[in-house]
Formats: structure tokens, sequence, C-alpha cells
């Protein structure tokens, strides 16, 4: 059987014995038990003692080997204990940046009484941390994943396990907590406009070349375009009045982002909007974004919050 369809079964096995759930307590029916290496080792060398205690009618190495099994008996109840009983649950869950770490806080609660000690954490691929529920009854751990793509992280299950006391055996188990977090585009940070065009009411006046806004008419002077010239009244004075038509546009203080604006493929237009919102953020500019694709329109703001809604809109452009 291939270690795929191994691992497939052994998911719906944990889904059917640990189902998803945002705060999910520790006990008999959802912690593993294992002997490790050095436990194996500890039982072959207490068979050495037994053999070796028959073989020779040894009374003290019966009681050795004996007491060294009694020794293994109560590891396996004082390794079960250490994770029997703690509740976990999901506290807080950061959005991140494709290429970085994203951060996850969970919450392990021990029931009260003795403290637990040597309980770590860790999502498959990442750093493990330790619980330190010693001398208190709750803790928060810090786990991190890194972002490999835009959209929602989903980090799977969740490692906790223990080799208290002695080391001898390993308990653990595969918990749910529905955890997720959204990830931003990796930002492309490129050089704001300082300004962009704007209608009349929304702006500073200006007088650019080539603008469609007609305003007023003007005596023709040397370098303006032709197609401005009104040859109707050129022709009314005998040629004695040459006049111009003259336009104007507005300049827009604020900043629109928007997605056709920009170059490159789907993720890179997206990399790139990604960075311009940090970087107006960052120098108090007013922006909007638009992504016609998907109908989204943001008006113009500022501060963090909406810039969150920015980043948000981007993650999940397409998904």
């Amino acid at each position: 059987m291939s270690e795929g369809v191994l691992n497939e079964r052994f998911e719906q096995f944990l889904e059917r014995r640990i189902p998803p759930s945002s705060s999910i307590t520790l006990s008999q029916s959802n912690v593993f038990i294992f002997p490790t290496k050095t436990g194996f080792v500890f039982g072959f060398f207490i068979a050495l003692l037994i053999i070796g205690a028959i073989n020779y009618q040894a009374s003290l190495v019966f009681g050795l080997a004996f007491l060294l099994g009694a020794m293994l008996m109560v590891t396996i109840l004082y390794t079960f204990r250490n994770l029997s009983g703690l509740r976990l649950e999901l506290a807080e869950s950061r959005p991140g940046f494709v290429g970085e770490d994203v951060q996850f806080s969970v919450r392990v609660v021990r029931p009260s009484g003795r403290g637990r000690e040597g309980v770590q954490l860790g999502w498959p691929g990442s750093i493990r941390q330790w619980a330190e529920l010693a001398d208190k009854e709750a803790d928060v751990v810090r786990l991190y994943v890194r972002g490999s793509h835009r959209g929602w992280l989903d980090p799977g299950r969740l490692l906790i396990e223990t080799y208290y006391p002695l080391g001898l055996l390993r308990a653990w188990t595969w918990v749910d907590l529905n955890a997720r977090a959204l990830v931003y585009p990796k930002p492309i940070f490129e050089n704001l406009p300082r300004f962009t065009s704007g209608r009349r009411d929304e702006g500073v006046l200006v007088d650019p070349l080539g603008s469609d806004d007609f305003t007023d008419i003007k005596a023709y002077t040397r370098g303006d375009p032709i197609k401005h010239v009104i040859w109707r009244s050129y022709a009314r004075s005998d040629g004695r009045d040459l006049q111009v038509k003259r336009f104007t546009s507005y300049q827009e203080p604020r900043l629109w982002l928007r997605f056709d604006d920009v170059q490159g493929d789907t993720e890179a237009r997206l990399q790139r909007l990604t960075g311009m919102a940090l970087r107006a953020t960052r120098e108090d500019r007013e922006f909007g974004l638009e992504l016609p694709a998907m109908n989204v329109r943001l008006q113009p703001g500022i501060g963090e919050a909406h810039l969150e809604t920015v980043l948000r809109e981007l993650a999940l452009y397409g998904r």
C-alpha cells in the first residue's frame, strides 16, 4: 500500500476520531501513546534481565527486572497524564504576506492541580514551541507557519506531544482548531504618482495639453495645438483674429490604485498594487482601489483600517 493511501486513510481516521473544533479537550479518546526508541531499548534490557535471572536463578536480578518493569508501567501513566485534561483553543490569527511567517496564537489550559511539563506544540514543517504550564494554569503559545500563497492559509492539524517524564514513551495527538489566516500578496514597491486626473470638483486646477475638459477661449500663441483652433471664428474675422479653445484638467490629490493601470500578469499586478497601498499608507496618502474584473471599487480612504480592507481585497482576488 502506497504512502499516499496510508496518509489519506489516517486523515480519515483522525476526522472520525478527532473532528475539527475551535476548542478541544484532550482525553483517553484522542491521545495516542507509544514507546520511543529509548523505550524499546529499555524494554529489551528488562527482557534480557529476566532471561538472565531465569538462567542463573538470580533473585536480585529478578528484583531489578521487576523494579524497572514497574517503573515503565508508572511512566506510561505519567506520560498520558501529562496531556490528559489539557484544553486547546485558537486565541488569535494574524495576517501576513507571501513568503513570511504567519502568526497563530493557541491558548492551552490545564485542569487545576499539578502542573504539566514538557508539552510541545507545532504544525508540520514549522518550529515547535513549549507550553509553560508548570506554574500557571494557562499559557498562550505563538506558532508560525510560512505563507506560501496568497488567500486563506489553512495550516491543517496541530501536533501536541510530550516525552515526559523519562523519554521512554511518547504521547501525542493531532487536533484541528479550524485555524486559518489571510495571506496578502508579496509587495513590489514602486514610486507613486504625485497626482492623478479627476473631475472638475475633485481637485486642483491645472492646464495640461491634451485635456478634454473645455474651459474658455484665448488668443492663439505659438505652440498651441492646431486642432484647438476655432476656424469658424477665424473665417469671420477675415484672418485677423486667430483664437483657440482652452482645455483644463484637475489634479486629483487622492490616489487611485487600478488593476488595469499596472503592468504584468495577475500576480505581478496584485503585488505592485500591494506595494503601492503600503507606500501610500506610509506617506499618509488618501487612496482608493479598483478591481474591474471583481466589480470592486473601494472609495479613497486613509489609515490602517482602510489599508487592511484594501489588502484583503487584493489577497482574495479571484479566490
